[in-house]
């Protein structure tokens, strides 16, 4: 009888170990996703900053481009001034490149996941938005560009003149990125 009583007792032992066990892995399993989400909210947090900033200096140098460079292309000065457009327009890709590099992060992080902080859920929702205007802004303004290359081209073709412009070649054409059916930015 004895035998039974310590028998039973070590099993019930065994059990209260076992499940004791059992909740603590749970318990430091739970903390350790719970430390990956901060962490990751951290990591949305801090690429959005630099996200932001960065749409920061497209607008600005968007601003530029229209003031100093677009907004002074004439048919007079279009072939003399060509090379220098062209590259500021390949500086304005390039911006748009870096920003695409930010929503490449972005999507990792942000794809289906639903974050405890509203702040950050309104990051991952908003920077496909930004996103998609920056794009459509973009692919607004060389195509405006080449329409005025393309009219200068038929102009210089009618008074029979060889100084002919090349369009702008970009990668880009317009998108919609959030998916919502609208392409935002598309003038």
């Amino acid at each position: 009888m004895n035998i039974r009583k310590i028998a039973y007792g070590l099993l019930c032992l065994s059990l209260v170990m076992i499940f004791s066990g059992s909740f603590s892995s749970f318990i430091i399993n739970l903390q350790n996703d719970h430390q990956k989400v901060v962490r990751r909210m951290d990591d949305v947090s801090g690429v959005f900053e630099g996200f932001s900033t960065k749409i920061t200096i497209f607008e600005d140098f968007r601003d530029e481009l229209y003031t100093e460079v677009l907004g002074n292309v004439y048919y007079d000065t279009m072939y003399v001034t060509d090379e220098m457009v062209k590259s500021k327009l390949s500086e304005y890709e390039d911006i748009v490149d870096d920003i695409g590099n930010d929503v490449k992060r972005l999507d990792g992080w942000c794809g289906n996941v639903y974050y405890p902080q509203a702040t950050v859920n309104n990051m991952c929702i908003n920077y496909k938005v930004i996103y998609e205007q920056v794009v459509n802004y973009y692919v607004t303004d060389i195509n405006t560009y080449n329409e005025n290359v393309q009219k200068y081209n038929e102009y210089q073709k009618a008074i029979s003149s060889n100084l002919l412009v090349e369009p702008f070649q970009t990668k880009y054409d317009f998108i919609d990125y959030n998916a919502d059916n609208e392409f935002s930015g598309k003038e």
